[in-house]
């Protein structure tokens, strides 16, 4: 028979299970330990009304000489953190003055239904854009702007000869 030697046996100290998975989550998830610790939301910035035509007119050229622009930008991703590296969203808001042969030619071919509008409107130029109702909307026309490169809405108001413009990231025309 072999003989066994009997080992004094070494009480081993034992962990609390949250002891292991906590930190095994946070290094998994990216996720700080701390979870009351939280840092205080940065101030939302209030976006700048903007008339400028230009930027208009090279993201979509299809609504021809614009006049008369109300409009804003705005981050979209507020909340985000510094450390997040991605994109940013940006949204393009407002309205804007369509000379009357362009609102015609636009407006007199394809689907178009009078509408609410549907995406809302920044307060900061709501007294601009005026009632959200009775403006006619067509999707084949806004994607015919954002070629599906991004999201946006388009509105035209024919008694005052208005475009109304909800979009997400546009992007600049290089080429009609």
């Amino acid at each position: 028979m072999i003989g066994f030697v009997d080992r004094p046996r070494v009480k081993q100290r034992s962990r609390p299970l949250a002891a292991l998975v906590v930190p095994a989550l946070a290094l998994i998830t990216g996720l700080p330990l701390v979870a009351s610790c939280t840092a205080a939301e940065p101030p939302t910035p209030t976006p700048t009304v903007r008339t400028d035509l230009d930027p208009l007119k090279r993201r979509f050229p299809q609504l021809g000489s614009l006049s008369g622009a109300t409009w804003v930008s705005r981050v979209l991703t507020q909340n985000s953190v510094d450390w997040v590296p991605g994109p940013t969203d940006v949204s393009l808001d407002g309205v804007a003055q369509v000379e009357p042969a362009t609102l015609a030619a636009i407006t007199s071919s394809g689907t178009w239904e009078e509408t609410v509008i549907e995406c809302g409107v920044p307060e900061e130029i709501a007294t601009e854009v005026g009632g959200a109702t009775g403006w006619l909307h067509s999707t084949a026309f806004d994607e015919s702007i954002t070629r599906t490169q991004y999201s946006g809405s388009f509105y035209f108001d024919k008694q005052t000869g208005r475009v109304y413009f909800c979009t997400v990231n546009p992007k600049v025309r290089t080429e009609g």
